[in-house]
């Protein structure tokens, strides 16, 4: 995989040093360009494009990011059953689109997603039974259920927040933000503070001082979308903006750390190289497939929408 090898090209003799970018500096930039085009995109999808615009955003990141999460245990030597993953990712964001969005039609998305997961299961017996030469019969049906669950079931629950209430594109927007929040505090906090490392064994480059630091911005992002959008964001109080940003903070950081481990037990480092500066969609929203429901259901139990 380009860029993963971990290998330093040396500068020719001739070269000036100087011209060579450092490759910190180099992926920064990288990182914040792709940070702007990404955020025009999401703005576009959620507030600016017809709503069928979210639907197909939502099935093409999730069904690129669960490829990209099989094409990880491949790495590590494991068979998955891609294709079927891919097609049950989009049966499970379809079902949600078509039937959540009418209230009086809740009950068939709960039991939609039931059927979704029971002919998935089944189907991945069905893959199953004409293998004659997998080995790794288990594993293969393990982690192609795994990973239908992980990505495509966790990130599903932004379709379903979109219609928890009249009001949900904004509390995508307050999930973004909270969720993104924490990975840029965490890195400006860490970066010039980090001293005590938090799980060097998953995630070497992670402090305290920079979750801290990821969770205080996760708070702060809570309260400025608070603070843009006070009609839309109008029952989320003072108490309910400092409780979400700290649960978004805190699961944002569990999630980064859930995907940092799959892929170092996988010796990867990108999920992919789709997106420069960000590795793959995996990468993009490791986080969000824990804050997402958690959001979701403080907003249906807290909230009560």
């Amino acid at each position: 995989m380009p860029g993963n090898s971990g290998v330093v090209t040396p500068v020719p003799a001739d070269q000036p040093a100087a011209t060579t970018l450092p490759a910190s500096r180099s992926g920064f930039l990288w990182r914040l360009v792709s940070s702007i085009v990404l955020w025009g995109i999401m703005l576009s999808v959620i507030f600016w494009l017809p709503p069928t615009a979210l639907y197909i955003f939502v099935n093409v990141v999730l069904a690129r990011a669960v490829w990209e999460f099989y094409r990880i245990c491949e790495a590590k030597g494991l068979r998955t059953y891609k294709v079927w993953g891919v097609i049950g990712t989009l049966a499970l964001v379809s079902g949600s689109w078509f039937f959540y969005r009418q209230p009086q039609r809740l009950q068939l998305s709960y039991d939609f997603d039931i059927l979704i997961l029971l002919v998935f299961a089944l189907g991945v017996f069905i893959r199953q039974f004409p293998q004659k030469l997998n080995p790794q019969g288990i594993e293969t049906m393990a982690v192609t259920l795994f990973g239908l669950m992980y990505v495509a079931w966790l990130g599903n629950f932004i379709t379903r927040i979109n219609f928890a209430s009249p009001h949900g594109r904004y509390f995508i927007m307050l999930l973004v933000v909270a969720t993104k929040f924490t990975d840029m505090g965490a890195y400006l906090v860490g970066s010039t503070m980090g001293r005590h490392k938090l799980i060097p064994r998953i995630s070497p480059k992670k402090t305290w001082e920079g979750t801290i630091g990821g969770i205080v911005f996760a708070v702060g992002g809570a309260f400025l979308c608070r603070w843009v959008m006070p009609v839309e964001m109008a029952q989320l109080t003072n108490v309910h903006a400092m409780i979400v940003g700290l649960l978004l903070g805190v699961a944002a950081v569990i999630g980064d750390l859930a995907e940092s481990l799959i892929k170092r037990e996988a010796g990867v480092k990108d999920s992919s190289t789709i997106l420069p500066g960000h590795g793959g969609c995996l990468d993009m929203i490791d986080s969000l497939l824990f804050t997402a429901p958690l959001l979701y259901v403080y907003m249906r139990l807290v909230l009560r929408w």
